[in-house]
């Protein structure tokens, strides 16, 4: 997917009158009695939101139409999550859907409560007309490909000015386990984490190798286009547990744990809260390190080809547990950790 803008001059007497709104809104909060903090945070980050949507209004992804299986799946799996927490507001949801690069192979499709953004999957394309649940989650914050973060922060890090009046060209792209943002400003090109926000060290042929890779189906969900969904998730497992890596480095004197099933991740994360992943020499290609804090599997269903076939798990990761990855394919390409026992009062 790729979006085009033409950056225009200086501010205009929308945008300054946009920022002035911002500065009242601000002068407004501090002397009110009692302050209402959290209401003014919240007047702020929304009237930051239009400013920054002032400065950069070609940054918009662009929905595009899915096809009938990847409908049914979509369809499927939202109602099939909906049943338990977190994803009990995904019930009579409705979605958006857009095309992730490189070419079309997956899918981002937002789950909407109206405007609002509570939950997202990405779905690749596989052989044989086959999709794969590559990831989703929960939450209306925090969540991968979010536009107004992206605004944000090219804004803060100084990428784009307010002055900025050449071309700019965003492409939505996914590699394994890892949401990616292709930046190009006139003659540079950036590639982001569309995650955790930063801007990653690759090369174009890095970017193109990582990109290129592609994850074993079998670590996955795979929808066949039967109309009946193979497998069955049960409710997700949430610890709590410390979701910061840097909190506690710790866990980087911990010997890597060499072979983890579901039995031992549920029993790691009751006794530990939380385990530690990174991917030596390549943490950057899979937005590593992060935390575990949870775990759901997905059973195969009554009477389904999966049959007795082990249970497919997906690892809570990230900030706040919000982004569901495929646990092999974590144990394929990094290694787990132990962080230091909790202490009594949960303290670490």
């Amino acid at each position: 997917m790729k979006i085009k803008a033409k950056q225009k001059g200086p501010l205009g007497r929308r945008t300054r009158l946009l920022l002035c709104l911002t500065l009242g809104l601000t002068l407004f909060a501090a002397s009110a009695s009692p302050p209402p903090a959290l209401a003014s945070i919240g007047s702020r980050a929304t009237v930051t939101q239009a400013v920054l949507q002032e400065m950069l209004p070609g940054l918009v992804m662009t929905q595009a139409p899915a096809s009938e299986t990847l409908q049914e799946f979509t369809r499927l799996t939202i109602s099939q999550l909906s049943a338990d927490a977190p994803f009990k507001e995904w019930k009579n949801a409705g979605t958006e859907v857009y095309p992730l690069g490189p070419g079309t192979r997956s899918w981002l499709v937002n789950v909407m409560n109206g405007e609002q953004r509570i939950g997202y999957l990405i779905i690749s394309a596989a052989d044989g007309g086959k999709y794969l649940l590559s990831e989703y989650g929960a939450g209306t914050y925090g969540l991968p490909y979010s536009m107004n973060d992206l605004r944000q922060y090219l804004v803060q890090e100084g990428l784009i000015t307010s002055s900025y009046s050449g071309k700019i060209e965003l492409s939505a792209l996914y590699a394994p386990l890892l949401p990616v943002w292709k930046l190009t400003l006139a003659d540079k090109t950036l590639y982001l984490n569309a995650s955790v926000l930063q801007v990653l060290p690759w090369s174009l042929s890095q970017a193109n190798r990582i990109l290129d890779s592609q994850l074993d189906a079998k670590a996955l969900v795979v929808y066949t286009g039967s109309g009946q969904q193979v497998r069955t998730p049960l409710p997700a497992l949430l610890s709590g547990g410390q979701d910061d890596p840097y909190a506690d480095l710790l866990w980087l004197t911990a010997p890597e744990l060499k072979t983890i099933s579901e039995v031992s991740l549920k029993t790691l994360l009751t006794s530990r809260g939380s385990l530690a992943f990174q991917s030596t020499g390549r943490n950057d290609a899979l937005g590593a390190p992060f935390m575990i804090t949870g775990c759901q599997s997905w059973l195969p269903a009554p009477g389904s080809k999966a049959g007795a076939e082990p249970a497919v798990i997906y690892a809570a990761a990230g900030p706040g547990g919000k982004r569901y990855l495929p646990l092999a394919a974590l144990q394929q390409f990094g290694s787990f950790h132990k962080p230091p026992l909790p202490l009594a009062d949960g303290a670490y």
